[in-house]
């Protein structure tokens, strides 16, 4: 299915609305590329709030950074920035828990075949760039939720080692990100349903 078609519309802050509130603004270099998480933000309030802190965020939507799409600046939010501000710069993917997973979409965004996608999608340019509309008409594979939770919870245990080892063994390391990229790819190859 289309990100699309599993995904629901997100809301624009009204600045005139919130003088008196402060918020937390996650930015395009909030989000770490290796760890997927937001590691700083920057506190706003209407007077001080950059252009494009626009879209207010809720916990477990994923956001993905258009500009520059394949160094896959993504992440989940968690709950401590539900109704917080994100740029702009960012494709707000706010899930429909009854088709999807919030953890699946974010796997199938670290994929290789997600990458090939926003290489042959993306507009070149000093800034490269994929505009929401191209990035949500990406299709994953929607299996059962108890099998997206199977799936979900060996990468999870995949992703906790490849971080766990971090005690100077770079050969090591590097072998296990890549025996997760290689199983993380597999699990996401599905053969097309016969009708």
């Amino acid at each position: 299915m289309a990100l699309g078609e599993i995904t629901c519309s997100v809301s624009n802050i009204s600045w005139s609305c919130a003088e008196k509130r402060v918020y937390q603004y996650i930015d395009l270099s909030s989000v770490d590329i290796g760890t997927h998480s937001i590691i700083s933000t920057q506190t706003i309030n209407h007077a001080n709030a950059p252009s494009r802190a626009q879209q207010v965020i809720y916990k477990d939507d994923i956001l993905f950074a258009t500009t520059r799409p394949t160094q896959m600046r993504v992440c989940k939010v968690p709950s401590r920035y539900h109704g917080q501000i994100c740029s702009t710069g960012f494709c707000v993917l706010r899930i429909e828990r009854n088709h999807i997973l919030p953890n699946w979409i974010l796997y199938n965004l670290c994929t290789d075949k997600f990458r090939d996608y926003l290489s042959a999608n993306q507009q070149p340019g000093n800034y490269p760039s994929i505009s929401n509309q191209k990035l949500k008409s990406y299709t994953i594979p929607v299996p059962s939720l108890q099998k997206q939770k199977e799936i979900i919870s060996i990468l999870d245990r995949f992703d906790a080692l490849v971080n766990d080892l971090t005690g100077g063994l770079p050969a090591e390391i590097k072998a296990r990100r890549q025996q997760y990229e290689y199983y993380r790819d597999k699990l996401f190859t599905f053969s097309p349903l016969q009708g």
